[in-house]
């Protein structure tokens, strides 16, 4: 992960068609996250260096120990399309990134967008 000093807004979104469809049809400001709702151990984080930039995003599995996260994967959805989106989504929701060699521990500030509120990254 690039940038660990940004503070994340997460948003849930209900299936990993809805997932793939934003990341692969969208651009989101830099200080994005994604969960999906009946999947909250993973998290999307937007790691892009830009809105204009390619859009580039830390997979984490969250612990169960607070403040406990993991960067299993990081996947460039801006060169992807809804079909491979999907494809990588899934592969981390079936458990297949879990035990990635070069996984490692981050720090990660996430906030839900009520606590999020605005930043230098908000549109």
């Amino acid at each position: 992960m690039l940038h660990a000093d940004r503070v994340w807004s997460v948003s849930e979104v209900s299936s990993a068609e809805e997932l793939a469809k934003n990341l692969s049809e969208a651009t989101w400001c830099c200080c994005q996250a994604f969960q999906i709702t009946d999947h909250p151990r993973y998290v999307w984080l937007n790691d892009s260096t830009s809105e204009d930039g390619a859009q580039e995003y830390a997979v984490c599995r969250i612990g169960l120990t607070k403040g406990d996260i993991l960067q299993i994967e990081t996947i460039t959805f801006g060169w992807c399309d809804y079909k491979k989106s999907l494809q990588f989504i899934r592969e981390t929701l079936n458990g297949n990134d879990d035990d990635n060699e070069w996984a490692r521990k981050v720090s990660a500030t996430i906030e839900t967008a009520e606590e999020h509120g605005r930043c230098g990254h908000c549109a």
